[in-house]
């Protein structure tokens, strides 16, 4: 294994049974200009196939080190990355996304070095022709994002306060936070304000970064990641009820992150339009067309589909917990 005193970059991947990408994932590091530079921290779940093999034949072209979970929580697993990890900077990754492109780190930390006051740099996403059509027709949005998180979420170039060459910098506020948490942060101060915490709950960093005065990001899309999230209309059912149940609903109380705001009346209004929206399948039929010939991909055909599966099983997930429902009937 390689030995490293001060690694630039940690890399935490929570893991369950992730051969089938982990290849390919680590493959994608390997290859940055800077990997010699990077330590990666496996936080295995006892993985019941070759996952753990996988990561340690890495060993000896990228520092991986296995660090065991054992609860079946990723977010736990995440703060258990991160109570190890000992880079300058930090983040934490999944074991079905890439690297686009082999200069992504050291453009990153080229622009932390240089703006100061950025606590971190937000990561983008690119679509790929080898992905398939549904996953390749989410991710011609910045932050792959299903419609409906797209709709109901703050926009990344509200926050712009300036433009350099290949990079912004964007200023958040409370309530104006991009549905994004993936990104390279300085572990320094990521440890000073979750040190404590049992998990690291994704969305909800930027908010606590943000209450604390970390208010700054940087975000450029010259340099992206491929996420093969989906690879069937029923994996994105399934993915988007296991979101609302096991991670939003199950931490609600301890939420700080809400991208839908149940207490305004007229949002309750709106989400009842956009379920309408979403299942007539006429209009939304009409921006696919538009997006596939704006973009010259016919993969944007299936966002209607996309649209209503994704809508449908968020709103299904929430009537079914009794915190949505007890929630609904408190407004």
């Amino acid at each position: 294994m390689n030995v490293m005193k001060k690694p630039a970059v940690s890399i935490v991947i929570p893991a369950y049974n992730e051969e089938k990408w982990m290849r390919n994932c680590l493959e994608s590091i390997a290859k940055q200009d800077i990997a010699k530079q990077i330590e990666v921290l496996i936080v295995d779940d006892d993985s019941e196939d070759d996952t753990v093999k996988i990561a340690r034949s890495f060993s000896k072209k990228i520092n991986v080190r296995i660090v065991r979970n054992g609860t079946h929580d990723a977010e736990i697993g995440k703060k258990k990355g991160l109570d190890a990890a000992k880079g300058k900077y930090f983040m934490y990754f999944d074991a079905d996304m890439e690297f686009a492109d082999t200069d992504w780190f050291s453009k990153n930390i080229e622009l932390l070095e240089k703006e100061k006051e950025t606590v971190g740099v937000l990561a983008s996403f690119k679509p790929k022709k080898t992905q398939n059509p549904l996953t390749r027709c989410i991710s011609y949005d910045v932050f792959q994002r299903d419609p409906i998180f797209k709709a109901f979420t703050p926009n990344i170039d509200d926050t712009i306060i300036k433009e350099e060459n290949g990079y912004k910098i964007c200023r958040f506020s409370e309530g104006k936070i991009p549905c994004q948490s993936l990104c390279l942060y300085r572990l320094e101060i990521i440890k000073k304000i979750f040190g404590k915490d049992p998990y690291l709950m994704d969305n909800d960093v930027p908010v606590r970064l943000v209450k604390k005065g970390y208010t700054v990001f940087g975000f450029r899309t010259d340099i992206g990641i491929y996420h093969y999230i989906l690879e069937n209309l029923g994996e994105l059912f399934k993915k988007r009820m296991r979101g609302v149940l096991k991670t939003y609903m199950k931490h609600l109380h301890k939420r700080e992150y809400k991208w839908f705001n149940l207490e305004d009346k007229k949002n309750i209004i709106l989400m009842g339009a956009w379920v309408l929206y979403a299942n007539l399948l006429f209009p939304g039929m009409f921006v696919g067309i538009y997006k596939a010939f704006k973009y010259r991909d016919t993969c944007l055909l299936y966002y209607p589909i996309i649209n209503m599966v994704s809508t449908d099983a968020l709103i299904f997930g929430f009537l079914k917990s009794k915190k949505g429902v007890n929630s609904l009937l408190k407004v």
